[in-house]
């Protein structure tokens, strides 16, 4: 019972992503779920049950307060209050209603159109090569003409090209161009990453391709072996392929300023936590979910990292960033209430090695732990009472 409670207390996934697609930021989202569910709140709180780092909690139930979602109150402690959502989203409903009308009705128009074209049994589609230097010069004209919108997976390669177009990227965004950067896991820390301008939304996942849209009618794909790229000037069958791909992987990944400031050898260790712990390889399997603990911390101490000595606190940093890394989840350490708490979207095998992995580190530093488990359709959710506390 206890685990439900905590679980009703978090935004769900699929709720915080609904509510940005609505214009609400993951802080905005995560504050307002937090205060449909537990009703007015101090801002310390919110803080607290949304995962909301204090140092933006207050701008955040600002802009909740100007976008007519919430009330502050002007007395001193601050308690804030959501609009219920019937009211606060009355306005936004109706405008996607009729936007999705006269979108149909677009559609039909432009259905029919194509219905009377004469079919064709085949099509031939041509692309261009470009070698480095020219896909550089390419890609820099196109997006400092851009219209509306670029969007681009990148691995490290991939990113040094991107860089490159700063100038073209700011007149871009100066112009209300939205772009869209998702870059791979493997780059995080890279230092290209903090020079690209701010506007740009970043988030990191599981990718391993270089791919860059522009206004959804033109296409790079780039050779990370040698800097060569191939240019569509139109966008086909492959094209459209790329860009659902783009959509399924951006849904699902992670927004890099979650982990931005995070130390970068944390997130290196991080990054090699992640390699181990999910391996099967590393890994004795039991019972074809649940691996042995001990060769998991075996296996960490080999690669370099002495987690025994680095600290409860390191660790427990390392292990939820190494969560968010992975978009799997994240971890709390209530120290006053002496509870680790994690929550994990990833496979029910791969969600466990987390939780075995951790018990096992608290035992090994003279710390006893009792687990608390809730597994539903959407995440597991583990809470572990120490023993004592970790000061």
């Amino acid at each position: 019972m206890e685990s439900v409670d905590t679980h009703r207390e978090h935004s769900a996934v699929d709720l915080v992503s609904s509510l940005e697609e609505l214009g609400l930021s993951r802080y905005e989202a995560g504050a307002y779920l937090t205060m449909i569910r537990k009703g007015s709140l101090g801002a310390s709180e919110i803080s607290y049950y949304a995962n909301l780092p204090r140092t933006k909690v207050y701008s955040t139930l600002k802009k909740l307060e100007k976008k007519r979602l919430s009330i502050v109150s002007q007395s001193k402690p601050l308690v804030c209050s959501a609009i219920p959502p019937e009211e606060a989203f009355r306005d936004i409903v109706r405008l996607h209603e009729r936007r999705s009308r006269n979108t149909k009705r677009i559609v039909d128009k432009l259905q029919k159109i194509t219905e009377e074209q004469r079919p064709k049994a085949s099509e031939e589609r041509r692309y261009h090569i470009l070698d480095p230097t020219s896909t550089v010069e390419k890609l820099k004209d196109l997006i400092a003409n851009s219209k509306f919108s670029i969007c681009a997976i990148l691995d490290s390669w991939g990113i040094q090209i991107i860089t490159q177009c700063r100038s073209p990227i700011i007149k871009a965004i100066t112009s209300g161009v939205n772009i869209k950067l998702l870059v791979a896991t493997q780059c995080i820390g890279n230092e290209h990453i903090s020079s690209l301008p701010e506007d740009i939304e970043l988030k990191v996942g599981e990718v391993n391709l270089n791919m860059i849209v522009i206004d959804s009618s033109k296409m790079f794909a780039v050779d990370s072996s040698n800097g060569k790229a191939a240019l569509f000037s139109t966008i086909d069958i492959f094209g459209m392929l790329q860009l659902k791909y783009f959509e399924v992987q951006w849904n699902t990944a992670l927004d890099i300023r979650q982990i931005a400031n995070v130390n970068p050898q944390t997130l290196l260790k991080a990054k090699e936590l992640i390699q181990i712990i999910e391996n099967v390889r590393v890994c004795e399997q039991i019972n074809n979910q649940y691996v042995s603990p001990s060769s998991i911390l075996e296996s960490v101490q080999e690669s370099g990292i002495n987690l025994l000595n680095l600290g409860v606190d390191e660790t427990m940093t390392i292990v939820d960033c190494a969560l968010r890394i992975r978009s799997h989840g994240y971890l709390i350490h209530d120290k006053s209430n002496n509870i680790v708490s994690l929550r994990s979207s990833a496979p029910e095998g791969i969600a466990s090695r987390w939780v075995s992995f951790i018990e096992f580190y608290f035992k090994n530093i003279g710390i006893a732990s009792k687990a608390v488990r809730d597994k539903n359709d959407v995440e597991t959710v583990v809470q572990l009472k120490l023993s004592k506390s970790t000061e």
